[in-house]
């Protein structure tokens, strides 16, 4: 079980210096192992807000 912080969608979302290391981890792991808290979940989606995007490609 592994409990997701904010910065880690962030890191990916912004293409940022660890964007690969993120998306290779999230592949490699079962989906159902991966958790975050809804505190984070909200975070992520003010920043997309911020960004004026509102889906992810």
């Amino acid at each position: 079980m592994y409990l997701l912080d904010t910065n880690i969608f962030i890191e990916l979302l912004l293409e940022q210096e660890k964007a690969e290391d993120v998306r290779k981890f999230l592949i490699n792991h079962d989906p159902c192992e991966l958790y975050i808290t809804e505190f984070s979940f909200y975070s992520i989606g003010i920043i997309l807000l911020k960004l004026k995007q509102k889906e992810l490609t």
